[in-house]
């Protein structure tokens, strides 16, 4: 664990909010974030995208991505 509060995070997965990007994250309760999600606009849209703790190992601590968040309030946009 990190003296100044934050750690470094690598994110792989759904691309390209994920395709190895690395990350300053803070610490839960002194302890590495066992879930992350994060936001992308593609396509005029905002993407949320939820990411597991990876094999801890050192900096940068892996994510893996695990799925995306839908916005259930909105209409589909299916095109015929």
């Amino acid at each position: 664990m990190s003296e100044n509060g934050t750690y470094r995070a690598i994110f792989f997965g759904a691309n390209p909010i994920a395709a190895g990007t690395e990350h300053e994250l803070e610490y839960v309760n002194g302890e590495y974030a066992q879930e992350v999600t994060l936001e992308v606009e593609e396509d005029g849209e905002v993407v949320r995208r939820v990411f597991k703790l990876g094999h801890v190992t050192e900096e940068p601590i892996s994510y893996r991505y695990v799925e995306d968040i839908h916005d259930e309030t909105g209409e589909a946009d299916v095109p015929n």
